[in-house]
C-alpha cells in the first residue's frame, strides 16, 4: 500500500524578506529581491538564457507596440446575393446554420416571409439547443464563475491572467489583465544589439476579452489559441520588427459555446478542444477548415476544462458538476466516453501524466489528489482482467498545516483547495498553488512503468517576497539537466524556478549554508 503523502512532511520555509529562487541539488536557494540579476548567485547560470518578464501594474495603461488585424481583414470581401449566400450555407453547414443566416439577414433581401418564418425556427432551435442544463449568464463571482472555473488564483485582479510555455520552441506567452498578450522569447548568447531594441510583440484583438487559457500548437512555433469571452482565437504570429503587421488571428465561434474557459492541441496538433461551463458540448475544431464537431453527453452540465493525453488517445473533460469523462479517441471504439463521478463538488485540477496516469482534486477544502491508472484497455470489458486497477487512489492529503517562526511570532499557512496543478512533462515534479496559500507545494514523483503506481515525496515550499502569493504556475524543460518552473506572483513579478537534480556539478560552484538552505 502506497503511505498518502501529506504537507506535514515538508520543511518549513524561511520568514526572512527573501524568495525561494531555485531547487539545485536538493538544497533550496533564497536570495533577497536586490541580488535577484546578480550573476555570481549559484542559481542565476541555469537562467542566462531565459526572457526576463517585466509587468507593472497600470499596465492597462500601456502603449501598444504591435497592430493586428482579424484573419478577414487580409482579403477582399466577395458581394454575393442573399439567397446564393443562403444556399451556399445550407449546402456547407446545414440546414440550422441556413435557418441562423436568414434570421439574422435583411427581411429586405430575403423577403420578410422567409425572414418571419426563419425567425421564429430559430427561436425553437435555440430552446431546444439549451435544454434544461444551459445558463445564458454566468456569475461573476462564487461557484460557478469564470473566476471560480478558471486554473488562475484570484483570476479577477491577476495582473496575469495565464502563461504558456511552448512546448519545443523557447517561447512564452503571457496573458494579462488588459486582454493582451505578450509574446517573449529568450535572448541567446550570440545575439546582435540591434535585436533587443526590438519591441516585444503584442497580441491584441477586439474579440479578445475575458481570456481564460493560451494553448501553443504543436510542430508550428507561430499559432497560439486563445480561450476567451466570445470563442476561441487561433493566432498566426509573425516576429520581428518587419512582419508584425501580419500578425493575425482567427475566430472560431459556435452559438451557446461561450464564454469558452479551456482550448488545448492534440499533441500531433491536428485538432483542437474547447469547452464552455454554458455548453454540454466539447468542441473539437479542425482549424483548417474553421469548422467544429460538438462531442455531447447529457449529465454533469457544462465543461469547466479538458485535457489531452501526451499520447492524444484520451480527452479528460470535466463538467460543472460531479461528472468527468475520459473520451477514448483512438481505435476500435473512437470517441467513446467512459463516465466517473466525484463524491462532492467538482474537479478542480488535472493532469495527465506519463503511461497514461491521470492525477485529479476536487473543489473541496481541504483537498486531496487522486490518481488514476488508465489501461488502455480499460474501456473494452472484453479484454479487462483482475490485474486492472480502476479505482481512485488516495495520493497526497494537503489539509491545511502552519509552519510558524522559530520565535512564533509569524507564520505560513500552506494546504487547502487548490487552484492549479501542473505536472512536468517527464513527471518527475508536481507543483500546487492554493487558494488561500502564499506558497506553492513542490512535489517529487515517479511512476512504476509496471504498475503504474505514482510514488510521491515532498521536495520543497516555494515563497515569495513579503506580500506576494502566487497567481498561476507552468512548467518548461528544454533540456535534460534542468527543469524550469515559470511562476508568476501577484505582485507582476514573473520568475524562472530552476530545478537541478545534478548534485556533484553543484558543489563545485556552490558554498553550503547549513544542510538544506543557501541564503
Amino acid at each position: 500500500m502506497t503511505k498518502i503523502v501529506s504537507l506535514h512532511d515538508f520543511e518549513g520555509p524561511i520568514f526572512d524578506d527573501v524568495a525561494t529562487v531555485g531547487l539545485l541539488g536538493n538544497t533550496m536557494h533564497y536570495c533577497s529581491y536586490n541580488k535577484l540579476q546578480d550573476e555570481k548567485q549559484p542559481f542565476y547560470k541555469y537562467l542566462r538564457n531565459y526572457p526576463e518578464v517585466f509587468l507593472i501594474q497600470d499596465i492597462p495603461a500601456t502603449r501598444d507596440s504591435m497592430r493586428t488585424v482579424s484573419a478577414n481583414e487580409l482579403f477582399l470581401p466577395v458581394h454575393d446575393s442573399a439567397f446564393k449566400k443562403l444556399a451556399s450555407i445550407w449546402r456547407e453547414k446545414g440546414l440550422s446554420e441556413a435557418i441562423r443566416f436568414a434570421a439574422a439577414a435583411n427581411p429586405r433581401e430575403i423577403t420578410s416571409g422567409i425572414h418571419w418564418i426563419a425567425t421564429k425556427l430559430m427561436k425553437a432551435l435555440d430552446l431546444m439547443d439549451r435544454g434544461i442544463y444551459y445558463r445564458d449568464l454566468l456569475p461573476t463571482s462564487g461557484d460557478g464563475s469564470v473566476a471560480d472555473i478558471a486554473t488562475t488564483r484570484d483570476w479577477n485582479i491577476s495582473l496575469v491572467r495565464c502563461m504558456s510555455w511552448h512546448p519545443y520552441c523557447y517561447r512564452l506567452a503571457v496573458a494579462t489583465r488588459d486582454d493582451r498578450i505578450r509574446i517573449y522569447s529568450p535572448v541567446s548568447n550570440n545575439v546582435d544589439w540591434m535585436s533587443l531594441m526590438l519591441p516585444i510583440p503584442i497580441l491584441r484583438h477586439s474579440e479578445q476579452k475575458s481570456i481564460c487559457c493560451l494553448s501553443w500548437r504543436p510542430y508550428s512555433g507561430r499559432e497560439l489559441a486563445v480561450a476567451c469571452y466570445y470563442g476561441v482565437l487561433v493566432w498566426t504570429i509573425e516576429l520581428g520588427a518587419a512582419s508584425n503587421l501580419l500578425s493575425h488571428a482567427l475566430l472560431l465561434k459556435q452559438r451557446n459555446h461561450a464564454p469558452v474557459t479551456s482550448v488545448t492541441w492534440h499533441p500531433q496538433g491536428d485538432l483542437l478542444a474547447s469547452c464552455s461551463p454554458t455548453d454540454l458540448s466539447i468542441m473539437i475544431w479542425d482549424v483548417s477548415k474553421e469548422e467544429g464537431v460538438p462531442l455531447r453527453r447529457v449529465g454533469g452540465g457544462g465543461i469547466c476544462f479538458t485535457r489531452w493525453s501526451p499520447c492524444g488517445s484520451q480527452l479528460f473533460s470535466a463538467s460543472c458538476g460531479n461528472v468527468f469523462r475520459v473520451w477514448n479517441t483512438g481505435v476500435p471504439t473512437p470517441w467513446h466516453a467512459d463516465k466517473w463521478t466525484v463524491p462532492s463538488g467538482r474537479v478542480a485540477v488535472a493532469c495527465f501524466g506519463p503511461n497514461l496516469t491521470l492525477l485529479f482534486a476536487t473543489t473541496e477544502d481541504p483537498a486531496t489528489i487522486f490518481s488514476l491508472p488508465l489501461r488502455d484497455n480499460i474501456f473494452d470489458d472484453k479484454k479487462a482482467n483482475n490485474n486492472d486497477v480502476k479505482i481512485a487512489m488516495r495520493l497526497i492529503d494537503l489539509t491545511k498545516v502552519n509552519f510558524a517562526s522559530d520565535d512564533n511570532d509569524d507564520y505560513v499557512t500552506a494546504g487547502g483547495r487548490i487552484v492549479s496543478m501542473e505536472w512536468n512533462s517527464t513527471g518527475r515534479y508536481l507543483a500546487i498553488i492554493f487558494q488561500d496559500s502564499p506558497v506553492i507545494a513542490l512535489f517529487k514523483t515517479s511512476i512504476n512503468t509496471i504498475s503504474r503506481i505514482v510514488e510521491v515525496q515532498p521536495s520543497c515550499l516555494i515563497k515569495g517576497f513579503p506580500g506576494e502569493v502566487p497567481n498561476c504556475i507552468n512548467f518548461y524543460q528544454k533540456d535534460t539537466l534542468c527543469i524550469c518552473l515559470t511562476i508568476a506572483w501577484s505582485s507582476g513579478r514573473v520568475q524562472h524556478f530552476p530545478i537541478v537534480e545534478d548534485h556533484d556539478k553543484l558543489y563545485s560552484v556552490t558554498s553550503v549554508y547549513g544542510n538544506k538552505r543557501i541564503v
